[in-house]
């Protein structure tokens, strides 16, 4: 099904979908495209006992793929797009905020391979919230230094793990185009037919067309606008939601600072932290648009820039790559984010950067049914995609893949961690696939919820004194009390074992939002300045907390079987 007339959709880049609609007319329909398929060569794929088909080699399918291998299958990746070890950045990669939830898939290979990722990224313990006075704010993830999320470039990420993958042995096929007429339907346990085209999409003379009959299962990891969703779709499979913001992205990258005089981290005083730079994620909250930055191990700084697309004013359309556009933008940026266009490398390379570079998109996708027997698993984005405004679209991706491998050794692995080719039947594949749903299917609701309900505190609450204050005191009662409470930010990021799932994050979150709350308001009496409401988080009972804690909070530990001690770095 292809996208209402004028609306974005999650399935192509904005160059792909301009090129499609210049050439509109001589678009194929899916009936069309289905006969054309019909009649190319087949070709036999996965066979063998022990095979296995990925489809992505992004983030989560190179990552599956290496997890896959480790376990003695025989694996094949098809990637849409040409191999992006011999491509450069375009422009549209936000920095990645990796957290040890999803790192849990990573540190589970063993070896040395998380210490060699580690090398490409850098550590992050904070917030570092720039406001409208200049004034620059520290708000810290966990409870200590011990615990930090860890930048890293998607780019650079995604190059590491399709080599580590290759190494192992893992055969992958770029430019291979998966079409949405491919069928995953029928009788059978284990086998589709998958429809490809062959060759770079910027020479349409070369194009082959490809119908391959696959006899072994497939791990569909081809991202938030997945052909093989859309081709479960087509057969009544599945179904799904894309819900796109109207509101994107640009990248606006912040060169390494000079000299120490140009850094732009925050001091400490009397009343917050100091954090270097580097070590923050930079949030200026700008209301209904905002900018942020992530360090990169060069000492540069990745950028982001946040807000509506259309608009006659803050927004991408009225600061387009002309003459007006350009003069708007120039006035924008000054308005709003005087204090980080030095850093930007000034007002030229600013304006030139949010004039002239591709918009990203942002959206939500829900699919209801992830298992077609053992046919066909959808992991990653192309079952949840999310905004990426809780850093956890990676880290998702990757606890599936966790989770997936978990199962795979229930139902069809060996003593040695490798798969037992007896075991690996269909029904064994079929109830795998199953259970990889049902465990990961209400979490994933869960973080794409708590995603978009992060924009608006990014955006909006972080620049707000209030919050801060509220978020001082959170981080002042799980020091307390660590056995008993920590934050929902905290089981997000650092949370997995023990219980702490993301929909248990989030029932949890609601609950300690009103512990806070009430606790706050008794220690706040009649104070309105900034230095009253700090001087509140001082004030707080902590006696009163705990009683609190004990009375309103243990009981649900209780009953979801939480165990706040496996919150860890």
């Amino acid at each position: 099904m292809a996208p209402a007339e004028g609306k974005e959709d999650l399935a192509n880049t904005p160059a792909e979908r301009a090129a499609a609609d210049a050439a509109a007319g001589k678009r194929l329909s899916l009936e069309e495209e289905a006969l054309l398929f019909a009649a190319a060569e087949e070709t036999s794929v996965g066979g063998d006992a022990g095979a296995m088909v990925v489809l992505g080699a992004g983030l989560v399918g190179a990552l599956c793929a290496l997890v896959l291998r480790r376990k003695g299958f025989d694996v094949k990746v098809y990637e849409r797009y040409t191999d992006i070890r011999t491509i450069p950045s375009a422009g549209r990669s936000i920095n990645l905020s990796v957290t040890s939830r999803g790192m849990r898939a990573i540190r589970a290979l063993g070896g040395s391979i998380y210490g060699d990722m580690l090398k490409i990224a850098t550590r992050i313990n904070g917030r570092i919230i720039h406001m409208t006075d200049g004034k620059a704010v520290f708000q810290r993830y966990g409870k200590d230094d011990t615990e930090c999320n860890y930048s890293i470039s998607r780019i650079d990420l995604n190059k590491f793990l399709i080599n580590a993958a290759a190494e192992e042995g893992v055969v992958f096929h770029f430019d291979h185009n998966l079409s949405e007429t491919s069928d995953f339907s029928g009788d059978d346990l284990v086998g589709c037919t998958l429809h490809m085209t062959q060759g770079p999409p910027n020479k349409p003379s070369e194009l082959k067309r490809l119908r391959m009959r696959v006899q072994c299962p497939v791990i569909a990891c081809d991202g938030a606008g997945s052909r093989a969703r859309y081709a479960l779709r087509r057969s009544g499979l599945t179904d799904f939601t894309e819900d796109v913001l109207e509101r994107g992205y640009k990248e606006v990258l912040f060169p390494k600072p000079a000299d120490k005089s140009q850094e732009f981290g925050a001091p400490a005083d009397g009343a917050n932290e100091g954090c270097a730079g580097q070590f923050g994620l930079h949030i200026w909250p700008r209301g209904d648009h905002m900018l942020m930055a992530l360090s990169n191990p060069d000492g540069s700084f990745t950028g982001t820039i946040y807000m509506d697309n259309e608009g006659s004013e803050n927004s991408f359309a009225a600061m387009g790559n002309t003459l007006e556009g350009r003069a708007a933008c120039t006035t924008y940026c000054e308005k709003y984010y005087g204090d980080a266009v030095p850093s930007v490398g000034g007002i030229d390379s600013m304006v030139r950067q949010v004039t002239e570079n591709p918009t990203g998109i942002l959206g939500t996708v829900h699919a209801t049914n992830w298992a077609i027997k053992g046919k066909v698993l959808l992991i990653g984005d192309s079952a949840h995609a999310m905004v990426p405004f809780f850093g956890q679209g990676c880290n998702c991706g990757f606890e599936d893949t966790y989770w997936l491998s978990k199962l795979l050794d229930q139902y069809c692995g060996g003593a040695d961690g490798r798969h037992d080719p007896a075991k690996c039947t269909g029904e064994s594949f079929a109830q795998c696939f199953k259970a990889v749903e049902a465990e990961r299917k209400c979490n994933a609701d869960a973080i794409c919820d708590m995603a978009l309900e992060n924009f608006l505190e990014m955006r909006d609450k972080t620049g707000d004194i209030r919050f801060q204050a509220i978020k001082k005191v959170e981080n002042r009662i799980e020091n307390a009390f660590p056995a008993k409470f920590r934050s929902r930010y905290a089981m997000v990021c650092y949370g997995g074992d023990g219980n702490v799932s993301y929909a248990n994050a989030k029932a949890l979150g609601l609950v300690q939002d009103q512990i806070l709350k009430q606790l706050f308001e008794e220690a706040l009496g009649d104070a309105t300045t900034e230095e009253q409401l700090m001087a509140a988080v001082d004030k707080v009972d902590l006696v009163a907390a705990e009683k609190l804690i004990d009375s309103d909070l243990a009981p649900r530990h209780r009953e979801l079987q939480i165990d706040l001690s496996t919150v860890k770095h």
